[in-house]
């Protein structure tokens, strides 16, 4: 069979990586006001301990500003921050500019000069390139998101909930689109209309600390205290430090007259927003608004490297890849696009190197692994191939790619070949995929045993009954039998 049973094509994998086609629209200072608002509004608080929801979105946003930036080829550090943002903003906007002349009937440059627009604080402007992406292709959700939160803005509830109905009529299932529209509704006074809207959120994002933080807000307004209390504590076992959601029990505890909880929960929240606040005290404004503007650049370059790559111009999209790395460093979303696209050129020991840097971000990345093991098989460095499929089968073992490129890797070799076949059938249990049927159909008859691997083949061809590949094993293995 050495010759005859080959397995897949050993094309490089890039594993998990998302390639979105536009800048995200992330919450920005405005909307984070926005949010704060609305949820507290008709909120009687005691002891005027102001809730910190705004100040935790926009440390979301800012999780790693407590790292100085790195300098960068275009922007040194020896600029004072507000000029470094100034030439940030320059660079970006002509950028933008430059892409819209190159790719004059293109969504992704159009929606960019918008969301580039949209950061940079003009909203009029910002929109208007949104509505022409809208002409060139109305099924758009991101776009009528982007609108959806302009309209929040201006305090038009109905027309945000119109663009955010949009969105999920394209997808149904797009993230926070439910929980938007719960807000526009509280805005409007609607809190029965916003729950329902909350707990069709929960149901895509059962994760969400904020959604349960949310229904808790909107049922103190409803004087549904105990409905209140258990989406408070619902949102704290999701999220044990949520500093609002520990006031939002104690102000419950308060109005059922619950004294000796009521203290608990404000000592508890007393704490916390201590942190809160000295994490606050810690920042620097104009530090944070480089850090942001860094990061948003980033993005935009990461963007204009997809766009290049698309198009076939490899060398324009590793300059902006590697643009948007030296801006936002640590992002490992920016670091696997690079590495893909050095796999991609067959750039085999660069794409490695960066993986390696990724796993020293995120030791727990199992794709990464996964794409090293490929990487070292193209290097001949079986043993390093070994290591890094044995660490992502250790990492996640329930997922069965792991098991299927250690036994292939046997296999290849042809060394442990009866540790082969058990790894060919632990991926089989995982996943009964026609991949998986086909490795252990392959260790099978690696191990004398035609009969089985006759069995685990006929199970890939039923799977994907037009891969040819698996129809010659089957009558290869079929002559043996």
């Amino acid at each position: 069979m050495k010759n005859h049973i080959k397995t897949k094509k050993t094309e490089i994998k890039n594993y998990g990586l998302s390639q979105s086609s536009v800048l995200p629209s992330a919450i920005t200072a405005k909307r984070a006001l926005i949010i704060w608002a609305i949820v507290y509004t008709a909120i009687p608080v005691f002891f005027q301990t102001r809730p910190l929801l705004h100040a935790e979105i926009i440390s979301q946003q800012t999780s790693s500003n407590s790292k100085k930036p790195q300098s960068s080829t275009s922007v040194g550090s020896e600029l004072a921050p507000e000029q470094q943002i100034a030439a940030l903003k320059k660079e970006e906007l002509e950028l933008a500019k430059s892409l819209l002349n190159e790719f004059p009937n293109s969504t992704d440059a159009t929606m960019l000069m918008g969301n580039v627009l949209e950061r940079h604080g003009d909203a009029d402007e910002a929109v208007k390139f949104m509505r022409k992406v809208l002409k060139l292709n109305p099924k758009r959700p991101d776009v009528y998101k982007s609108i959806g939160w302009f309209e929040m803005q201006k305090g038009q509830y109905e027309k945000a909930i119109i663009n955010w109905r949009k969105v999920l009529e394209i997808n149904p299932k797009f993230p926070d689109m439910h929980n938007s529209i719960a807000l526009a509704f509280l805005g409007l006074g609607k809190q029965k209309e916003a729950i329902e809207e909350l707990k069709k959120d929960i149901q895509i994002s059962p994760r969400s600390a904020f959604n349960y933080f949310m229904l808790g807000q909107v049922y103190l307004q409803l004087k549904d205290y105990e409905k209140a209390r258990k989406s408070y504590e619902k949102a704290i076992a999701l999220q044990p430090n949520y500093t609002n959601a520990y006031h939002g029990l104690f102000t419950v505890c308060i109005r059922l007259k619950e004294k000796t909880k009521a203290r608990e929960y404000m000592a508890i929240f007393r704490k916390l927003k201590a942190e809160d606040m000295k994490h606050l005290k810690d920042r620097n404004k104009v530090f944070d608004d480089l850090v942001n503007m860094r990061k948003g650049a980033a993005e935009t370059f990461m963007q204009v490297g997809q766009m290049y790559q698309k198009k076939g111009d490899f060398h324009k999209a590793e300059e902006f890849f590697k643009r948007a790395t030296t801006l936002d460093s640590e992002n490992t979303i920016y670091l696997q696009k690079l590495a893909y696209l050095y796999q991609i050129n067959k750039r085999i020991s660069d794409a490695l190197q960066l993986y390696k840097k990724i796993i020293e971000l995120e030791p727990q990345n199992l794709y990464c692994y996964l794409n090293i093991g490929i990487l070292s098989i193209h290097l001949k460095k079986a043993g390093d191939a070994e290591t890094a499929f044995l660490k992502a089968i250790a990492i996640s073992p329930k997922n069965s790619i792991g098991y299927r490129e250690l036994a292939q890797l046997y296999l290849r070799a042809g060394v442990k070949l009866t540790k082969a076949r058990e790894l060919a059938e632990k991926a089989v249990e995982l996943e009964a995929n026609a991949a998986n049927y086909f490795v252990l159909s392959w260790a099978c008859d690696k191990n004398d045993d035609p009969a089985s691997g006759l069995k685990a083949i006929e199970q890939a061809i039923k799977l994907e009954p037009n891969n040819m590949r698996y129809k010659n094993v089957y009558e290869h293995i079929k002559k043996k039998n």
